[in-house]
């Protein structure tokens, strides 16, 4: 017997029910679909929270893998066991990264970085060990940030990305799911995951990265299949709770596991570079034009407050990305 109501045929039952299914492609389809509606998909959450509350698990797993074995019969696919997710994330790793398995993590500054994720049991796993080293009054989303990547083919539904992007947002996490080949780097889509106001009592917001250089660079991308898709939900640039340490309405609060101000600060600065990429006017198409936002100016200087000389590099920076903007803009007019 099991306590975990996810885990019994009652639970199994109620997904299929809540899903509106009956086999692994219609409910994944479902899902999909739903995640790209606000209200109806957190309306969904609050569903799902009135038969279960323990978000310590992967809901999904036990459905996943049987739906898996049964499709396996047919196919000839197996699911894969979390042993041979850890050992595909560390082969990964070390091809990606000259058997430096940390640089990776460190390049998105990522807390967990999980290769061939499946619906998220590992990635779960580790958000909770983490967050309880904290009291419920001290720990933040922002804390910790999770990269997941799992397979998508070219022209092909994931059966499993639904459920991966679900598990994310449900429990306010923040962080990256990259659909693609790991290995090959063609990726489908970048999805960026962030709870915008700090609070781990609730949901986090959804948003697909544009196809831009920066964001190429910045999620190791090769080359892109399927169509994009257009779809951010944080349009005001910065997450709230940064914006009101910035104008003074919120006093920054340290945990008293955090290692100062400087960890914070490491926070704001890589939330910074994620946001920007995702906020290069591509909704007309257009390459990054090297202009800074109001909001970044204000981050900027906020910044060079507490560390001197932080405007100087930012400056700096911005005139090698207006240079490439400007070469990109003058290759286009030649074509």
């Amino acid at each position: 017997m099991t306590d975990r109501y996810f885990e019994t045929e009652d639970g199994q039952k109620t997904i299929a029910l809540l899903l509106h299914g009956d086999d692994l492609a219609s409910t994944s389809e479902y899902l999909m679909g739903i995640l790209f509606d606000k209200d109806k998909r957190e309306q969904l959450f609050r569903q799902f929270l009135e038969f279960e509350t323990d978000v310590s698990y992967d809901w999904f797993n036990r459905y996943y893998s049987q739906e898996m074995t049964r499709i396996s019969k047919k196919h000839k696919s197996y699911y894969s066991p979390p042993e041979l997710g850890r050992l595909a994330t560390q082969l990964v790793d070390v091809a990606r990264t000259n058997g430096d398995v940390e640089a990776t993590k460190r390049n998105l500054g990522a807390t967990n970085y999980d290769v061939a994720s499946g619906t998220g049991q590992l990635t779960i796993a580790n958000w909770d060990e983490n967050r309880r080293k904290h009291s419920p009054f001290s720990y933040k989303p922002s804390m910790y940030f999770y990269v997941a990547e799992e397979l998508k083919q070219e022209g092909k539904p994931s059966r499993s990305i639904p459920f991966l992007l679900f598990n994310y947002l449900i429990r306010g996490m923040d962080g990256v799911v990259i659909a693609g080949d790991s290995l090959s780097r063609s990726i489908s889509q970048v999805y960026f995951i962030q709870q915008p106001e700090d609070n781990h009592l609730g949901f986090s917001s959804l948003n697909v990265m544009p196809r831009t250089p920066d964001v190429e660079q910045a999620f190791d991308v090769k080359a892109w299949i399927d169509e994009p898709v257009k779809y951010i939900e944080d349009k005001d640039i910065m997450p709230r709770f940064i914006v009101d340490q910035l104008i003074g309405t919120k006093q920054p609060e340290q945990a008293p596991e955090q290692a100062g101000e400087d960890k914070q600060l490491g926070i704001y600065k890589k939330r910074l570079n994620v946001i920007r990429n995702m906020t290069k006017d591509n909704d007309n198409g257009k390459d990054y034009d090297g202009k800074l936002t109001e909001s970044d100016k204000a981050l900027i200087d906020f910044f060079d407050t507490l560390m001197p000389g932080f405007a100087q590099f930012e400056m700096e920076k911005n005139k090698e990305r207006q240079c490439l903007a400007n070469k990109r803009q003058a290759t286009l007019k030649l074509k």
